[in-house]
């Protein structure tokens, strides 16, 4: 639906726009505009002052674990992660859009980024469309340039993802402030799931606010970057859609309770990188509220969802990592191997209820409902042999506090490795 709204909109703008800028006298006919086809990296139309870039990408994983994956890839150790295709361009500085879809068997929606961002004003954009909510710089982070093969647990659960709405957003004092703003349709498609008996936010503010306070001085921190992010939205009486999955997929928490009230997030961010080396912290804690849910009609302590990490990577071959790392100095058959990074990253992720004393249940009007925990080590190399192409592999250990949750009842602890291929342009 959206989608198709939006290509409409997108092909009325670039037969329109560029007509609209010659310059006509009465009784001339104007002249076509000049149509450029070139390859930068990537295959782009230049249609007088409309620029069309053509994306694609293909995603593959080979996954090894001692526990299973989720219910729908038992015993599948190969998976074709992605296969997306998607347009982008910009008319002059006044628009930009993209158009991206998955291909194949996939997502529920398969349209994943689909808008249209005026961009005139560096202060004042808008933005109208598919798009991720301003929350979560893990999950706003494209999967191109992602340090570890999977998103770190906290962005991957409990930020909102993409959803259908408007943002206003810009930078300010000399591009030291950047803030985002906008009201989206529903809670984030992270939140939600394919059974529509379990409930999700309805219509969901999202804000954010970044700064870079040291940008215009000449030192290691002028990249030095630090953000903080809320939503609400209202969730309807029922038993909620955000649970808790391990890394793989398989779940190690149920959230079998009552839930009905405000839903909220703050998040906190922080990312540091200086020359070849990252440093990455982000925290978000997420509350439901859950109104009327006790067996006597009274208030419950809140729902609750939180979790951390801490990363940091290192270019080995030199690279800058604020510049990209998909462009290596020496690429590989070029006089070079590529560009080569390792990374560690180490994080947390709980759920339960927000009570702290009484006895601890499994029922689904319990005050203090039985909670997990997920304690997640990765460590990981990174190797971009070209501008088109990655190889990531990823050694990850996961340690449950309640390991009856999860996928070895016996096991607290267990390992999974990953090899991730990437080709895209």
């Amino acid at each position: 639906m959206i989608g198709r709204r939006l290509l409409t909109l997108l092909l009325l703008a670039a037969t329109a726009a560029p007509a609209a800028a010659q310059t006509e006298k009465p009784g001339a006919k104007p002249p076509p505009p000049a149509v450029r086809v070139r390859w930068t990296n990537h295959p782009r139309i230049d249609i007088g002052d409309l620029r069309i870039d053509f994306r694609a990408r293909v995603t593959a994983d080979v996954r090894k674990s001692e526990a299973s994956f989720d219910e729908d890839e038992l015993d599948r150790t190969v998976d074709l992660a992605r296969r997306r295709f998607g347009v982008e361009g910009q008319f002059r500085n006044l628009v930009d859009f993209q158009i991206e879809r998955e291909l194949g068997s996939g997502p529920v929606d398969p349209w994943r980024d689909v808008y249209i961002n005026y961009r005139q004003f560096e202060f004042a954009n808008f933005r109208y469309g598919k798009f991720k909510l301003p929350f979560s710089l893990d999950e706003n982070t494209s999967s191109i340039n992602l340090d570890f093969a999977y998103r770190s647990q906290i962005a991957t659960h409990l930020a909102p993802g993409r959803d259908i709405g408007w943002m206003a957003h810009g930078r300010v004092l000399d591009r030291h402030i950047g803030y985002e703003f906008g009201v989206f349709e529903q809670d984030g498609d992270n939140a939600r799931t394919r059974n529509l008996e379990r409930v999700s936010g309805g219509t969901t503010v999202a804000w954010r606010v970044s700064a870079q306070p040291l940008r215009s001085i000449e030192s290691p921190y002028t990249d030095l970057h630090v953000a903080f992010a809320s939503t609400s939205s209202d969730v309807p009486e029922g038993f909620p859609a955000l649970q808790g999955d391990a890394v793989l997929g398989a779940r190690m928490f149920e959230a079998d309770f009552w839930v009905l009230g405000k839903r909220k997030r703050t998040g906190l961010e922080f990312r540091w990188r200086p020359g070849p080396v990252s440093v990455k912290y982000e925290s978000i804690r997420l509350t439901n509220e859950r109104l009327g849910q006790g067996v006597e009609e009274d208030d419950l302590s809140p729902y609750e969802a939180k979790g951390w990490y801490l990363s940091g990577t290192w270019a080995i071959t030199g690279e800058t990592k604020a510049d990209g790392l998909d462009d290596p100095k020496k690429p590989l058959f070029q006089g070079g191997a590529g560009a080569i990074e390792v990374a560690a990253r180490v994080e947390r992720i709980t759920f339960g209820t927000t009570a702290t004393g009484g006895d601890i249940s499994t029922s689904p009007r319990a005050d203090r409902y039985q909670g997990n925990s997920n304690k997640v080590t990765t460590l990981g190399v990174n190797w971009y042999l070209n501008h088109w192409v990655k190889m990531q592999f990823n050694y990850i250990k996961e340690s449950l506090t309640d390991p009856a949750q999860g996928p070895l009842p016996d096991q607290p602890s267990y390992t999974s490795r990953v090899f991730r291929f990437q080709f895209q342009f």
